[in-house]
């Protein structure tokens, strides 16, 4: 199965040239209609440039084969034309920059994770069965709406990267809103990259809630010249 990466990568070999990023979405579009949506493509078009030192920070795990011109396209990145990949930051900055890229690339991150979790549900829980996504309540939206074997409501909130304080409270409050109207309590599952300690701390003081880390694996295709 060709990856977005590859099929991004595919398109620039064919172009020979610079591209605009409008030209990469139609262009992936057209030759997988409905595969990705744009933002997941736009995700991919910050996450693998190669003179994005921001991309090393918030997506390690992306392959930096693009290079960004200073007119906003897009070409295959080249030490022989590019010069040397010196733009991964120093060891230990963690600075996270306010721009709209990043959060769109955060957004469409946390889409695909959804997207997994609910074609796959029993690789959280066997037996999970699924009702329903963004599911609106009086105090939110919950990320997926599921149901356990015994018939109790499982409440699953998706993070993208380290998860914060605020999220325990998040699925505290979604927690406590079912309890009231089904007079039984639901059973909450945080999903995320990392939990820090105090996150830790906090989720064993709400009673039915699970943290659950995920790992994003890679798959490999042998390239013919």
């Amino acid at each position: 199965m060709t990856t977005l990466a590859n099929a991004i990568k595919a398109h620039l070999d064919y172009a020979d040239g610079r591209v605009t990023s409008e030209q990469i979405k139609q262009a992936i579009n057209t030759k997988y209609p409905g595969q990705w949506k744009a933002a997941t493509i736009q995700a991919h078009l910050y996450a693998c440039v190669a003179n994005n030192p921001k991309a090393y920070i918030h997506h390690p795990w992306a392959r930096k084969f693009l290079y960004r011109n200073a007119d906003g396209t897009f070409e295959l990145y080249s030490e022989e034309r590019h010069g040397p990949n010196e733009w991964a930051p120093p060891e230990g900055e963690d600075e996270i920059e306010p721009v709209s890229e990043l959060a769109e690339t955060s957004i469409s991150l946390e889409r695909d994770i959804e997207d997994h979790l609910i074609q796959h549900l029993n690789t959280l829980e066997k037996g999970l069965k699924f009702v329903a996504r963004q599911f609106k309540t009086d105090v939110g939206r919950i990320d997926i709406l599921a149901e356990d074997k015994e018939g109790y409501r499982v409440i699953i909130e998706v993070k993208v990267g380290e998860v914060k304080d605020s999220a325990v409270g998040q699925i505290a409050r979604y927690l406590g809103w079912f309890t009231k109207l089904d007079r039984k309590s639901p059973r909450g599952m945080l999903v995320a990259a990392e939990f820090p300690e105090g996150v830790r701390y906090a989720a064993t003081a709400v009673s039915g809630l699970t943290l659950h880390a995920y790992r994003v694996s890679f798959s490999f295709e042998t390239a013919t010249i």
